[in-house]
């Protein structure tokens, strides 16, 4: 066990390394050096790369990206990519020096498009390259016309039966081949089972309900996982209920074989310690949409002094190029979340990236709404709602960025709208709406390369904002902020000092950030009020919606590939552009 002398002791020689790696390389100094253009696994609506550098020890090299379908003439501008510069992260607990990079996502894309990227990478020291790069992102997956069928009866099943007729789940688990569906009938199918045998892309072996949700795959209870797909790749399951498990899902631990292309569609999955997991840095481009996964903790408030207890995770996934969208989740400890993996692997092509979290719907949590905790690069976090929790969206650690936290809509969060923790490094957090039983923006002060613009941070007790970064590049603008309380406004730690302002002129002249904020308040919004402190929301409680002409509107920063076709004088702050309209949350109608 190691002992908190043994990890300060980690985190010198960590330091130690990270700085003979900038001082000692053998192309070190400030002009930088292109070196590999690495494309992640590209997902339904996202495209995210990499570029590995040598030098720019002095960091003021860009990379400036522009996009088109292939094919078309005009291009588009994107976010530039985030510069990565040896950020040690998670210092406490597990020190990693994050590596010499930018990367960077081109997001909300058409499926199954062919798209052209380009970059420009440029340093005033020297050095400068331009690399395109041609991508197809991926098709939603499709159920394809079964090669062959089984029926697949409960044991109790006292009617007719439909040939090839199997008379229990585990014969079907041993029978099927590529290209099979089995065809479950209502009732109760008995579990634990073992799936071996893996699909193909073209092929893949389908486990679907007759009718929806009424085919029920039970488990012997929490102390056993119900369907093992470890080393089985290209399964879906499509309309069953799942319960009595301690995950409902499971594909692998550490180092194991995990699982490729996964789909879990329009199921339900009940009583489950966890729904769906895989620690396995080898699972990759999972779909996991339009499902309702519902833990069975019985409060959400006040937090356990049990740390995850009893229901720990709605969905906890780790690898590459995964789509988690349109669930319904709730009753966990965390509701979605990356899995605690710890720090990556040495191999880059295997770190945590490309990893999609959108429109869903979370609450009931005891912990955490969203947690990217963990993750590294191209984790993009956008349109989600989340509603009665402990914390909004948690970033402890994050290793590089970007993590992208996007059009989130937060309420009755209450501990922190932002866990931002650990050191983690790479924060970009646009268009969130944030509102709190507490502070606006409470979080830890220990996050760092972090881009904060066109957010809204409405509290009602204690500081509209008490937390800090330890990096100077770190930036804050745009913003919009409730004062909570009489004589506290803004809370400051910049790496060696905490500070207090009391408006927002003050808190720009002695930081440098929110030249453009504003200071704002519940009339902002269509219909909401201060939530109480542990009183339970319905999810469509509070309507977060503009209020045309409040200090909100126009009051953003152009932000291109985030606020493209915003209307009016600039883009509106928060996660709803005025007169625009809902995103839709949770399984949508099939």
């Amino acid at each position: 066990m190691w002992t908190r002398l043994d990890e300060c002791r980690r985190v010198l020689l960590f330091a130690a390394v990270g700085a003979l790696l900038v001082t000692g390389s053998c192309r070190a100094g400030n002009e930088v050096v292109p070196e590999r253009l690495l494309t992640d696994p590209p997902t339904l609506k996202c495209l995210g790369f990499r570029w590995y550098v040598e030098g720019d020890d002095n960091r003021n090299a860009t990379v400036t990206v522009n996009y088109r379908k292939t094919g078309e003439t005009e291009w588009r501008e994107a976010l530039p990519m985030l510069r990565v510069h040896r950020e040690l992260v998670n210092q406490d607990y597990g020190p990693y020096r994050c590596g010499n990079l930018f990367a960077g996502s081109v997001m909300e894309l058409e499926p199954d498009t062919e798209y052209e990227v380009r970059f420009e990478l440029r340093d005033p020291d020297g050095g400068a390259a331009e690399e395109t790069a041609t991508v197809h992102t991926r098709a939603v997956p499709e159920t394809p016309a079964p090669l062959r069928t089984l029926h697949v009866y409960p044991p109790d099943h006292a009617g007719a039966k439909t040939l090839p007729a199997l008379d229990s789940l585990a014969d079907a688990v041993a029978a099927v081949q590529p290209g099979d569906l089995a065809l479950l009938y209502p009732g109760v199918h008995k579990g634990p089972l073992q799936i071996k045998t893996s699909g193909t892309r073209e092929h893949p072996i389908v486990f679907r309900g007759v009718t929806d949700g009424e085919a029920i795959i039970e488990g012997s209870g929490h102390g056993e996982d119900l369907l093992n797909i470890d080393g089985a790749d290209y399964l879906m399951f499509e309309h069953l209920t799942l319960r009595g498990a301690r995950a409902a899902i499971r594909a692998g631990k550490t180092g194991s074989p995990g699982a490729t292309g996964l789909v879990v569609r329009r199921c339900t999955i009940l009583d489950s310690v966890t729904g769906i997991i895989t620690y396995s840095e080898n699972s990759t481009n999972w779909y996991i949409a339009d499902n309702v996964i519902t833990g069975f903790n019985p409060t959400w408030y006040p937090r356990p002094k049990e740390y995850m207890s009893p229901a720990h995770t709605g969905v906890n996934i780790y690898g590459r190029g995964h789509v988690v969208c349109y669930n319904r989740i709730s009753r966990y400890s965390d509701a979605l979340a990356i899995a605690n993996f710890g720090p990556p692997v040495e191999d880059v092509e295997k770190h945590c990236v490309a990893i999609d979290f959108y429109n869903n719907d979370l609450s009931f949590a005891q912990d955490d709404g969203i947690e990217a905790d963990f993750g590294c690069h191209n984790v993009r976090v956008f349109r989600n709602r989340v509603t009665n929790a402990h914390s909004g969206l948690s970033a402890q650690p994050f290793y590089g960025g970007p993590c992208y936290f996007t059009r989130n809509a937060l309420y009755c969060i209450t501990g922190a709208t932002l866990k931002l923790h650990n050191y983690c490094s790479g924060l970009e957090i646009y268009h969130n709406s944030c509102v709190a039983s507490g502070r606006g923006f409470g979080s830890f002060h220990k996050w760092q390369n972090g881009m904060l613009r066109n957010n809204l941070f409405v509290g009602t007790q204690r500081y509209a904002m008490e937390t800090g970064s330890i990096t100077p590049y770190t930036s804050l603008d745009y913003n919009g902020w409730r004062q909570n309380e009489e004589g506290r406004f803004l809370k400051w730690f910049d790496g060696n000092d905490w500070t207090r302002y009391l408006s927002i002129e003050e808190f720009h002249k002695g930081s440098g950030h929110e030249e453009h904020g504003v200071k704002v308040d519940y009339d902002i919004f269509v219909s909401t009020v201060p939530p109480v402190e542990g009183k339970r929301y319905e999810p469509t409680f509070a309507d977060l919606r503009l209020r045309e002409g409040s200090a909100a509107v126009d009051a953003g920063q152009v932000l291109a590939n985030v606020n493209d076709g915003f209307a009016g004088e600039a883009p509106d702050l928060g996660c709803y552009e005025l007169d625009q309209p809902l995103p839709h949350y949770g399984p949508r109608p099939e």
